[in-house]
């Protein structure tokens, strides 16, 4: 079996840290998508999760499996552990566990953080935890150099940039790979703090309050003029005026704040100091589902859809759902397909995606360039359909097929599998670019969906599988 080489350190994106307060001593969890109703509870109360009421807690470890609170998917870290774990023999320790010793021999290393507080303030935790356990590791700063290696789920990519940029920690760093990261920013994150948070369509008010208080959010805005305004130019979120931003207090400086952090990333990204040698860098995302990628004001309201704006240089590419494949890709490396990995699966499964044990395995070989690219190996589908629907509603599946062509013998076959049991998705209607079928309700619950299209020409079978979460709305 072969050993890790480099302490390897898994950076979660929001959502993906076990959150603890402090109750006498002892960490009480107020936010784990493993304890029933715990995550849920704390997204719709503010005295639970809102930063005015808790200023800090205490990461005490990741998030293992994919959950859902209230209009919020939480992503799941169990499977690439366990890949990583498997694969190389791996010793695995939680970074400033408040109860436990640091573990300086373990090469795996899970980083969860406050994931509220934003990005600066979890990479300067980072710098922190990465330099004590070298300085236990290692007995010269030679040896230190190029000592880590990276894996960050969306936001956590942005972390680790700004851990290695802006915070001066790329010498210490081999390689970086990035698992859906938005380092342009996401629209996502625009609709959500302007407009509020949706679930299934249904609105969840008190759950917008929260995330209104987390930086974070703000730190995920894009970072380029994608807002249209009749007559006049492009704006970037950071412009847009009281009269839209009203819902959320402060949008402007905080948006502002966002975009300059954006810009310390890409200045130290595109014109690296003199001497500094930066860490390969592997960007995997997704393409083919609809993704939320343009708005525009209307009156005193902003519109965000998933048509692809006029501007966009790769129409049709979609997105994984959440991060626009254009945004998941490094601004300085809008050119360089050699670092670019398209695989097919959505926003939450990039978190264990298999692709980053590949690419893990391969960190040390002269180049990568023969597995990488902007189109995944295979035909793949693409599938819209919303992470988190609502108890009674009957949402819309989209499904197309990409690589591919289809022929007059391709058909859909799709599969629910729930609390209950499971049940077949019927009623197929084919479109202009794919199929689409209206799903009965459903109860409460976390779902896998698996949709498969048959008799495609040369490919035979392709599959995909998600997870989907029902939830009750707000009351």
């Amino acid at each position: 079996m072969d050993r890790l080489r480099h302490l390897v350190v898994i950076v979660p994106g929001i959502g993906g840290s076990v959150l603890a307060e402090s109750d006498e001593g002892s960490p009480h969890t107020v936010w784990d998508a493993r304890v029933k109703d715990i995550a849920a509870t704390a997204v719709l109360n503010p005295k639970r999760l809102g930063v005015a009421e808790h200023p800090s807690l205490i990461p005490v470890g990741l998030v293992p499996h994919i959950g859902f609170a209230g209009p919020l998917a939480l992503p799941g870290y169990a499977g690439l552990i366990k890949q990583i774990s498997k694969a190389f023999g791996a010793r695995v320790d939680t970074a400033d566990r408040p109860t436990a010793l640091a573990d300086t021999q373990a090469d795996l290393l899970l980083f969860p953080y406050d994931f509220r507080l934003g990005v600066r303030s979890a990479a300067e935790r980072l710098r922190t935890e990465i330099e004590d356990r070298l300085a236990a590791m290692c007995g010269t700063e030679r040896e230190k150099a190029g000592r880590v290696v990276v894996i960050g789920h969306s936001m956590g990519g942005l972390v680790a940039r700004y851990w290695l940029g802006p915070l001066g920690a790329a010498d210490r760093c081999a390689a970086l790979i990035t698992l859906g990261t938005p380092h342009r920013g996401a629209p996502k994150a625009l609709d959500w703090l302007v407009n509020g948070m949706l679930g299934g369509g249904v609105p969840f008010g008190r759950a917008s309050a929260v995330l209104r208080e987390w930086q974070s959010v703000y730190d995920l805005l894009p970072r380029y003029r994608m807002i249209a305004q009749p007559g006049g130019t492009p704006l970037y979120p950071y412009e847009l005026g009281p009269a839209v931003t009203a819902r959320a207090p402060g949008f402007s400086a905080r948006a502002k704040a966002a975009f300059t952090l954006h810009e310390e990333i890409r200045e130290f990204w595109s014109r690296p100091e003199p001497g500094i040698a930066l860490p390969k860098v592997t960007a995997v995302f997704a393409r083919g589902h609809g993704t939320l990628h343009r708005a525009a004001v209307v009156g005193d309201r902003l519109e965000v859809g998933d048509k692809d704006p006029d501007w966009l240089p790769n129409p049709g590419w979609g997105g994984d759902g959440t991060v626009p494949a254009i945004s998941a890709i490094p601004v300085e490396a809008d050119s360089d397909r050699n670092i670019w990995r398209a695989v097919p699966v959505k926003h939450l499964a990039l978190a264990s995606a298999p692709e980053a044990l590949e690419i893990l395995a391969m960190i040390t070989s002269p180049s990568l360039s023969a597995v990488l690219g902007d189109t995944p190996q295979s035909p793949w589908l693409g599938v819209d359909l919303d992470d988190v629907l609502i108890t009674g509603t009957t949402p819309s599946l989209r499904v197309r097929l990409l690589g591919a062509e289809r022929d007059a013998a391709t058909r859909i076959h799709a599969e629910l599998r729930g609390p209950t049991g499971g049940y077949r998705i019927t009623g197929w209607k084919e479109t202009d670019d794919g199929w689409e079928t209206v799903l009965s309700p459903l109860p409460t619950g976390t779902y896998e969906l698996t949709v498969q299209a048959v008799r495609v020409p040369v490919a035979g079978r392709v599959t995909f599988r998600s997870v989907v979460g029902v939830v009750e709305p707000e009351e």
